[in-house]
């Protein structure tokens, strides 16, 4: 079968590979390069190295008519969305034999948007999964083919999390693609009465309010451990908390201030404490929680008693 392969992300690269493998990927679909970092070095996105390793055609339009333009005329049997960046409109979801078909990384109707992994993780959810669906004009509302569930484990983040995801969603792909061209696969309609959204997630996201709950700044460390990452502040300078632990305790230290216990750096919330494994101070390297401790033992002596 004929596959054009929309995808953007690094998330994206083991489905393509995946389909290379067993189908003939014509086309991919992709964002233009973009100015990335620091230096605004101009970059192109993971999907278009993958493509271009791979021998594949390439395509990155700018806009909708672009896109609409680039894709009229091309014979394909599936049109395989997964992290793309931009809505099909009704003319181009046409375009295949068989139709398109979206890859998203939750429970559906559960967590339909942006951000659905990081969305489990901060609602502290057990388990997630991938969801097959046939595209529609609306967003991630079209009948699905199948779902598969994972669970989510206590140590999971984003990073470890997305990699299971995307593993999944490899696996799936194929055969799905198979059981629907041979008829032997129908999909059913979302109930949109249980239907929940994700938002698209901005640096501010990452600000810690050490009055909330500790579990629930412990699931925005995990959510957010790739971008924008948890911050705070630690003597007027900004500091993420890359990966921490937390206890549930009573406690008497102002919320949000550092200090050491037995040896060990602490956090104080609402209602414990969290417990930071590794740290980035604002234009430093990465630190793991002794490093920090033996670099700043008295500036966080300091902070405590500030």
């Amino acid at each position: 079968m004929k596959i054009v392969f929309f995808g953007t992300p690094e998330f994206a690269v083991p489905t393509l590979e995946s389909l290379a493998k067993d189908m003939d990927v014509i086309s991919v679909v992709t964002q233009p390069d973009k100015k990335v970092g620091r230096k605004q070095i101009v970059t192109p996105p993971p999907v278009k190295i993958s493509a271009e390793k791979l021998g594949i055609k390439v395509i990155q339009p700018k806009n909708k008519k672009e896109l609409r333009d680039k894709l009229k005329d091309i014979k394909a049997d599936f049109f395989v969305v997964l992290a793309f960046g931009m809505i099909l409109e009704k003319d181009v979801l046409e375009i295949p034999k068989y139709g398109c078909i979206n890859i998203h990384a939750s429970l559906l109707p559960k967590y339909r948007g942006a951000s659905p992994i990081q969305e489990a993780l901060l609602n502290g959810d057990k388990s997630t999964g991938i969801s097959i669906m046939k595209m529609g004009e609306k967003l991630d509302q079209g009948p699905v083919y199948l779902l598969q569930r994972i669970e989510i484990e206590d140590l999971d983040d984003l990073e470890t999390l997305s990699r299971k995801l995307q593993t999944l969603s490899a696996k799936m792909i194929s055969p799905v693609l198979i059981d629907i061209a041979e008829g032997t696969l129908y999909p059913l309609a979302q109930i949109e009465s249980k239907a929940t959204y994700c938002k698209k997630i901005e640096k501010k996201n990452g600000e810690i309010n050490w009055e909330m709950d500790v579990e629930k700044i412990h699931n925005m460390i995990r959510a957010y451990s790739i971008w924008p990452c948890a911050h705070t502040k630690f003597n007027g300078k900004e500091i993420k908390i890359l990966e921490a632990g937390f206890e549930k305790k009573e406690s008497k230290i102002e919320a949000g201030k550092f200090f050491v216990e037995s040896g060990t750096v602490k956090i104080s919330a609402k209602n414990g404490n969290i417990l930071p494994k590794k740290l980035q101070l604002e234009g430093k390297n990465p630190m793991s929680e002794k490093e920090f401790l033996n670099g700043y033992k008295a500036q966080i002596e300091s902070q405590k008693s500030a």
